[in-house]
């Protein structure tokens, strides 16, 4: 029974991984929201460089697991303003501004679900338009490649005439577009980005005789909100939220709650409705490296089966010429 329920499991992953979520799920999107909205890009005054890793689902056969390697900076940034992020929380944080600058950087994915193997290479442009002494407006775009790859040869095949399991390796490398807004503040942000926006217009597949309607390319769309509230000059808490949709995919909400204390420590909870509750905390150890770990519970049938998800993050402030701790823009 219990082989069965594992081969149930790993065909569900890898069909909800190809069709309706096809872009990696990533619990500390909230430290690097880059990951989902190409406008946060060059947001800070340094170089930000990170590299994450995720085993989902830990102990189920086939289950993903994903990493990434992120880097962005800005241009035209001196970063003025900065030095206000060095000295704890207060009221003149509120008279922080941003200045107009350009953004530029690189986003890789790889990415293992269960036959199904993603591979991404996206490069980023943003501009960071100041409106007012208080609100700023980002708007940024990346484009790339992302290749799809699905590995027949260790499937087992309840109908062996079935066309989509012949051909043993089947791959598609696809272009990829994805547009996105950022409007922040010293105290609060919005976003609203999509990605994958390209459909199949420019798809072209390699090997396989058939076309894979299972690697089309679903558009992703997110709409984040977070809010920063400061109780006292030490203490910072961010309530967030995020929104993603996919066309054969429902909506689905993550509610974020994050705690950090004297700009070096911090402390959250994450409930992604209908699917897990996560807990996460960080440091950031000097003014060039962070890091941060995070574990998930599934509150769906599958914590039956799989002992959670965890996530760790190592991020590096390079070329931080203020001695920046605690990012100015992005908490």
């Amino acid at each position: 029974m219990r082989r069965i329920l594992l081969a149930v499991m790993l065909f569900t992953v890898t069909i909800v991984a190809a069709t309706a979520q096809q872009r990696p799920q990533y619990t500390q999107y909230v430290q690097n929201n880059y990951l989902t909205n190409p406008a946060v890009g060059g947001i800070e005054s340094y170089a930000d460089f990170r590299l994450g890793y995720r085993t989902q689902w830990a102990g189920l056969e086939g289950a993903p697991t994903s990493f990434y390697a992120s880097l962005h900076g800005s241009l035209g940034n001196n970063g003025g303003n900065s030095n206000a992020s060095r000295g704890g929380f207060s009221k003149q944080n509120k008279y922080k501004r941003a200045v107009p600058h350009h953004g530029a950087g690189m986003l890789a994915m790889a990415d293992k679900a269960g036959l199904l193997r993603t591979s991404t290479l996206n490069l980023s442009y943003s501009y960071h338009l100041p409106l007012n002494r208080y609100l700023t407006l980002a708007s940024g775009i990346s484009g790339g490649i992302t290749q799809f790859a699905v590995n027949t040869q260790n499937a087992t095949a309840f109908d062996p005439g079935d066309p989509y399991l012949s051909g043993g390796m089947q791959n598609a490398t696809k272009a990829d577009l994805a547009l996105g807004f950022w409007l922040y503040s010293p105290d609060f942000y919005l976003g609203i980005s999509g990605g994958q926006l390209l459909r199949n217009s420019s798809d072209f597949a390699e090997g396989g005789t058939i076309s894979q309607p299972h690697m089309r390319q679903q558009p992703h769309f997110y709409g984040t909100a977070g809010l920063r509230l400061q109780p006292n000059a030490n203490l910072s808490v961010v309530p967030s939220v995020m929104v993603k949709a996919t066309e054969s995919a429902a909506p689905a909400v993550d509610f974020n709650l994050r705690a950090l204390y004297v700009q070096r420590v911090w402390a959250g909870i994450s409930y992604r409705h209908t699917d897990a509750l996560a807990v996460m905390a960080g440091v950031n150890l000097n003014s060039l490296l962070d890091a941060s770990y995070s574990y998930d519970l599934s509150t769906s049938s599958l914590n039956q089966v799989s002992a959670g998800s965890h996530e760790v993050v190592v991020g590096f402030k390079l070329n931080n010429r203020h001695k920046v701790i605690c990012p100015t823009w992005v908490w």
